[in-house]
């Protein structure tokens, strides 16, 4: 399926399958990579410049700047696709496949979940043939879904996945799970943000699952990993805002003349992100005017949600239930509460997709099993009734 992946993505940068938003292997982007690249140049000249991303990308491109000097962009593009799109996302398909083999046990259904994720850029190229304007949406969803760009969500997903997959292969593990799992967790997570802090919110809930299901003892030894590689970041931070724990979505233009030290106050700060419960209303009742038609599926939805819900927690417990639907909703909401999320209602979404992948091929195969069981039951019930004959009372009667 690896390789399946990489064909899938030679079809889009050899235009087989074209896509308009293009030139050469620069597929759409969307911008964040040329502040990227500026972030990267500044680090290598010595000052590093205040920027809202994280480093972690910036950092990816600076061994490929020092070696192919590139004069713009698109000059450094084809390495940087090849990392993202072939060797993340390809990589990416096998962690899927492990965390479906370890939570839902069955290896069909890991195969079926990696097949699917495997396929997405090529069902979004088919996919939006009722929109007005199909050629751009799928010129910019495409390379999104197969992370065939420079940009850092394609590893900040990487990452996060990572750290599900090794917490899932505990999942049954009653012993004390081993300091090397954990600190590799922790790293994972460290990595995650460094490329895009977003990634934050799924964190903190595999954090609260981490000492639940664990303790406090395995909690202390991801936090230490997470913190060993957040130390460029952190780097970063002190040198540019003056703090190591920060972010430039929170800490940009607002440590001026006296590093250190706020010129907003912290309460003005928190109101001013653009995470607000008002902003998730607003997001759904969007879509709701715009297309009044995506109600009943919508409700339809949300049954089968508290369907599979229901019966994942009943087949494989708690734990199964809290990472494939716990940490990607604990991602969601406060993703769907930012404003600009229905700009990109994809990107914003995609660390969510493989597991609501993984909960489609479950609440299918569960489905599926449910009604053959009834039927089953129904059969058995009806023999058994032949074979013990009419009723005493019927016999009487004739």
């Amino acid at each position: 399926m690896t390789i399946a992946r990489v064909v899938i993505a030679l079809l889009f940068l050899y235009n087989i399958l074209p896509l308009d938003l293009r030139e050469g292997w620069y597929l759409h982007h969307g911008g964040d990579q040329l502040e990227m690249m500026s972030l990267a140049q500044s680090i290598i000249g010595g000052t590093p410049k205040e920027s809202v991303v994280g480093i972690g990308q910036a950092l990816v491109m600076i061994p490929v700047i020092l070696i192919m000097k590139p004069a713009i962009y698109n000059d450094m593009v084809v390495p940087l696709v090849i990392i993202n799109g072939f060797i993340f996302a390809g990589h990416s398909i096998l962690v899927t496949g492990s965390i479906a083999r370890s939570i839902l046990k069955r290896e069909r259904a890991a195969i079926w979940a990696a097949a699917i994720w495997t396929l997405t850029p090529l069902a979004a190229y088919f996919a939006f043939f009722w929109h007005f304007d199909p050629s751009t949406v799928r010129s910019a969803t495409v390379p999104t879904l197969g992370w065939l760009n420079g940009l850092a969500d394609g590893p900040a997903m990487y990452f996060l996945l990572q750290a599900i997959m090794l917490l899932a292969a505990k999942i049954d593990d009653e012993s004390p799970v081993s300091f090397r799992p954990l600190l590799l967790i922790g790293i994972s997570m460290g990595l995650a943000v460094s490329f895009r802090i977003h990634a934050l919110f799924m964190i903190i809930f595999l954090l609260l699952y981490v000492i639940i299901a664990h303790g406090w003892k395995a909690l202390l030894i991801v936090a230490g990993g997470a913190l060993l590689s957040y130390l460029p970041q952190a780097w970063y931070n002190q040198v540019v805002f003056g703090m190591p724990i920060t972010t430039g979505y929170i800490s940009y233009g607002d440590i001026g003349q006296f590093r250190g030290t706020w010129n907003r106050s912290l309460v003005d700060i928190l109101t001013t992100l653009p995470f607000h419960p008002v902003h998730l209303v607003q997001n759904a009742w969007h879509f709701i005017e715009r297309r009044p038609w995506l109600t009943v599926p919508s409700a339809l939805a949300l049954v089968v949600s508290v369907y599979v819900t229901v019966r994942l927690w009943q087949r494989h417990g708690w734990r199964a239930a809290a990472l494939l639907i716990g940490a990607p909703l604990f991602y969601l909401i406060p993703m769907a509460a930012a404003f600009n999320f229905r700009e990109d209602i994809i990107r914003f979404s995609m660390p969510a997709l493989p597991m609501a992948i993984m909960l489609a091929v479950f609440g299918v195969e569960q489905l599926w099993n449910d009604i053959s069981t009834r039927r089953g039951n129904s059969r058995s019930a009806a023999v058994e009734q032949n074979e013990a004959g009419p009723p005493p009372g019927l016999k009487e009667n004739k």
